[in-house]
């Protein structure tokens, strides 16, 4: 049995970090999301999905609030994550594909079930594996996230509903 010694832990994300139900993905996409102060739920129809310039790489934004943020990462089959540090601490949940992380110059096999602890200004790298990847991302605060801004907004494919 392989093992990932990386620090796993549950996520937890409280109630004031899910962004306001009204806002709207075109107001989203003109300027960042106000950060709500009290508790909120997310409409399905309402998250927002980017693409990365190459076109390689999708974040959707599921909350952010002003203490942690959580979205989906979707990678493209044999894709690098450029050598980064990010100023707060990261976990990524692997829900599908396999690659190899590498921080602080120690590297792992990873795929479906690993949790990836990145601590605060850790030196990260990734590797995709020859299948799309596609992890919950978290930050411990929104500010990595900011870097996501950048990318173009696009059609958000249909999240599971209730029921569903």
């Amino acid at each position: 049995m392989r093992s990932v010694p990386l620090l796993v832990f549950s996520v937890a994300i409280a109630s004031a970090c899910m962004p306001d139900r009204q806002v709207t993905q075109e107001a989203r996409a003109e300027s960042p999301a106000p950060r709500p102060t009290a508790g909120s739920v997310l409409d399905a129809a309402d998250v927002v999905r980017r693409v990365a310039p190459h076109g390689k790489a999708h974040v959707t934004e599921l909350a952010a609030g002003t203490e942690a943020w959580l979205g989906i990462l979707e990678l493209a089959p044999d894709v690098a994550v450029p050598e980064h540090r990010d100023p707060t601490e990261e976990t990524i949940h692997v829900l599908e594909g396999t690659g190899t992380i590498t921080i602080e110059g120690r590297s792992w096999e990873v795929g479906p079930g690993d949790t990836i602890f990145m601590p605060k200004n850790a030196l990260v790298t990734y590797k995709n594996g020859p299948a799309p990847m596609r992890a919950v991302q978290v930050f411990a605060g929104p500010g990595p996230a900011s870097k996501y801004d950048a990318w173009e907004v696009e059609a958000a494919p249909p999240l599971p509903t209730k029921g569903e």
